[in-house]
């Protein structure tokens, strides 16, 4: 970790090192707090417009040529696309549902790095969240797999309901691609058989 200063620490690193970090600031206290020992808390009085943060950096496990083009476009972008999508279906559903969640990615290491962060920031929000995935049975599964994708996920949702392997009280977040070639995330929530793509 390295704390903000007028100079950017990374300057001091090359640019393929600077690549190959992961790299976000918090507010002094919220370090303190995930860093205890390693950060300090801040003052008991701070100055008016003193806004000291700190910059949190860690090496990526795979490094940046290393990953497909598509796949790093995704995961650098992921905690904005991530936060912009379950932000808008939190918005659209009542509180106090369960969420479900599910990525679907061509790598699935990348779709549960997704699904990991959609979950973690909806429990972060205060909203339940389950660990499970709702299952269809293997017939389903293999019908959905001869349809359109565009027609997938609104059917899989109404069997999901119609097949009670989600309740009245369960909502399913699901976050995907919809277009082998694009970056961009998009989103669909499930709930009491009636599927709606995030705006």
């Amino acid at each position: 970790m390295l704390p903000a200063c007028a100079i950017d620490p990374l300057y001091f690193k090359s640019r393929a090192e600077r690549r190959n970090l992961d790299c976000y600031r918090l507010s002094q206290t919220d370090a303190a707090a995930r860093f205890p020992g390693q950060v300090p808390p801040p003052p008991g009085k701070q100055i008016a417009g003193d806004n000291t943060d700190v910059l949190t950096c860690s090496t990526r496990y795979v490094q940046t040529a290393e990953r497909p083009a598509r796949d790093e476009a995704i995961l650098s972008t992921l905690t904005s696309q991530v936060t912009g999508l379950t932000e808008t279906a939190s918005a659209l559903v009542d509180p106090g549902a369960l969420w479900h969640v599910d990525a679907f990615y061509p790598s699935l290491p990348v779709a549960q790095k997704i699904a990991v962060a959609a979950r973690t920031l909806l429990a972060e929000r205060g909203l339940p969240v389950s660990d499970r995935v709702p299952t269809l049975a293997a017939g389903d599964v293999a019908v959905l797999a001869t349809l359109p994708q565009s027609d997938v996920y609104r059917i899989a949702c109404a069997r999901s309901f119609s097949t009670s392997v989600m309740a009245e009280g369960d909502v399913f977040l699901g976050l995907m691609i919809v277009d082998a070639k694009e970056t961009i995330l998009h989103g669909g929530i499930c709930q009491r058989g009636e599927w709606r793509w995030l705006p």
